[in-house]
């Protein structure tokens, strides 16, 4: 009785190590109601691996069960999953991210210091103090003075550190784009099959080559030549690095 009880305990324990060694090809789309959901950074911990959403927010990632997940963008919170049977299961993963505002440590209003009209750069200084609450005014909303409109959209977003976060999104979504127009242009099926990058690893290999810091500079190269180059380069170290 003992034996077969062992004996069953292996079958048990090998048939849950088999079902955590294999990789599963995970599908999925991030969204969110108030941001564009391009660009997002789709990231296995475990394996290192990773892959980035298209302007639908769709993506697809090598996962086994366990594996941590994480999902990132300039324009939400960062979030991660730990991949489950459930999770497995379905056809395609939907995951809802939360927006985010970089802002500073701490921005302090009091009469010790005050942010006037004046300080803050406009030519007339008879307007009131910008209030701690003010930070939080709509964008689009205006104040008239002197029958000119000023926008305090730049104020706000200065102080709560959205101007930046904005900036990073235009930069990202810049090359992204510029990445997609690339791999359509030079990565087809056949030049893929040269430089030995698993059609499935695509967008893994594309978002490997966006994090280099000459990307945007070979890009911008008018003779082909140094692009191929680019890409050849680059697949030799994704190769190596991503054994």
């Amino acid at each position: 009785m003992q034996k077969l009880q062992f004996f069953l305990f292996l079958v048990t324990a090998t048939q849950l190590t088999t079902a955590q060694d294999k990789i599963v090809q995970l599908k999925g789309s991030v969204i969110s109601n108030v941001q564009e959901v391009v660009g997002v950074y789709v990231l296995n911990k475990t394996s290192n691996k990773g892959s980035i959403t298209n302007e639908n927010g769709s993506f697809s990632i090598p996962v086994r069960l366990q594996d941590t997940i994480e999902f990132s963008a300039v324009q939400f919170k960062n979030r991660e999953i730990v991949i489950t049977q459930k999770i497995l299961d379905l056809k395609s993963y939907i995951i809802n991210l939360d927006e985010t505002l970089e802002e500073l440590d701490e921005v302090v209003l009091d009469q010790r210091t005050q942010v006037t009209a004046m300080s803050l750069g406009f030519v007339h200084a008879n307007v009131k103090t910008l209030e701690l609450a003010e930070r939080e005014l709509i964008s689009g909303k205006t104040m008239s003075f002197d029958g000119i409109k000023n926008s305090l959209d730049p104020v706000i977003n200065y102080l709560s550190g959205r101007t930046k976060m904005l900036k990073e999104r235009v930069a990202r979504n810049k090359r992204y784009a510029t990445s997609q127009k690339m791999q359509r242009k030079y990565l087809d099926s056949t030049v893929l099959s040269k430089l030995k990058i698993p059609k499935e690893r695509l967008q893994e290999y594309i978002l490997y080559c966006e994090q280099d810091e000459d990307f945007d500079a070979f890009m911008l190269q008018p003779n082909d030549v140094f692009i191929k180059a680019f890409f050849k380069m680059k697949a030799k170290s994704f190769l190596k690095e991503k054994e």
